[in-house]
């Protein structure tokens, strides 16, 4: 009886210390993720990308100070270029906080300069979040690209929430390497093979992760499998990162980040054509709303 009751207690310990750290301490943590790619269509050596995404500012555990750590940590990795894939979150800034928000991100720096698109929670009130951006110099891509080079195109896609399209119409055939910006990884199995990367968010990486079992919710038809990470399917490759915001106030095994990713050329000794489907027996229960379907 005895040794049932120190077990009794020894699990009890174990998820009451599992909860307050995913509730109070992992939300509040800020991981820089690095990772070295070799892809196709790509000429350039050593192009560091700096990728942030889901700032959702205002919502708990990210305030203003937040943001400015964010803008820090990126810009002491010294990128080429850096990327915001959408929801700032326009319902607090609207709240007299514009300012404080475009003086901050004007900070950013890199030497090919800002690009950002839109995502799902950017609509709301309308143009706060696109005033932002313009106002801190950084271009918004909708439906259009940029050329940073002879050797580089980026296409922002809209958001698959608000518009329906096909990614190949904006896209086309890209004569010079290509990444697209698509805040909801599940446009990615409609991206043309001739791109070199696709860059998501949108997911958070389910927030709450249990390894072996997946994440109990994911915002993505594809269950698990564009959850996180870097993803390659028949040589089309696509990184997803999990964010900074926790909306569900909850963060476990999978904290805020800020990707910095090391672009290479891809030859015979480092081809990735696919990488292992990220599974997880915990099922699930996403639905996409009627209205977008």
């Amino acid at each position: 009886m005895r040794k049932i009751n120190y077990a009794f207690w020894i699990i009890t310990i174990f998820f009451i210390s599992l909860i307050i750290y995913a509730g109070f301490i992992e939300p509040n943590r800020l991981v820089i993720r690095q990772e070295n790619l070799f892809l196709p269509y790509w000429q350039m050596q050593n192009f560091k990308i700096g990728v942030i995404s889901d700032i959702h500012i205002g919502t708990k555990f990210v305030d203003l100070k937040k943001l400015g750590k964010v803008v820090n940590a990126v810009n002491s990795q010294n990128p080429d270029l850096i990327v915001f894939l959408g929801d700032l979150e326009g319902r607090y800034i609207a709240k007299s906080k514009s300012d404080e928000v475009t003086d901050i991100l004007k900070q950013l720096k890199a030497k090919n300069g800002v690009i950002a698109i839109l995502g799902n929670h950017d609509f709301y009130p309308p143009s706060t979040v696109k005033n932002i951006l313009k106002n801190a110099n950084i271009p918004a891509l909708e439906n259009e690209s940029i050329t940073i080079s002879p050797q580089l195109q980026v296409v922002g896609l809209k958001d698959m929430w608000h518009y329906k399209f096909n990614p190949d119409d904006v896209i086309g055939k890209p004569n010079i390497p290509t990444i697209v910006l698509s805040h909801n990884p599940d446009y990615f199995p409609q991206i043309t093979p001739d791109v070199s990367l696709t860059l998501s968010g949108h997911t958070h990486g389910g927030e709450v992760y249990f390894p072996f079992l997946g994440a109990p919710f994911v915002p993505s038809k594809y269950n698990q499998k564009y959850r996180k990470g870097y993803i390659v399917e028949n040589n089309k490759h696509l990184y997803v990162t999990s964010g900074i915001a926790t909306l569900s106030k909850f963060r476990l095994f999978n904290p805020p980040e800020i990707v910095i990713l090391t672009l290479n050329k891809q030859d015979k000794n480092n081809i990735t054509t696919n990488t292992p489907v990220k599974q997880g027996y915990i099922k699930n229960h996403f639905k996409v709303p009627n209205s977008l379907r």
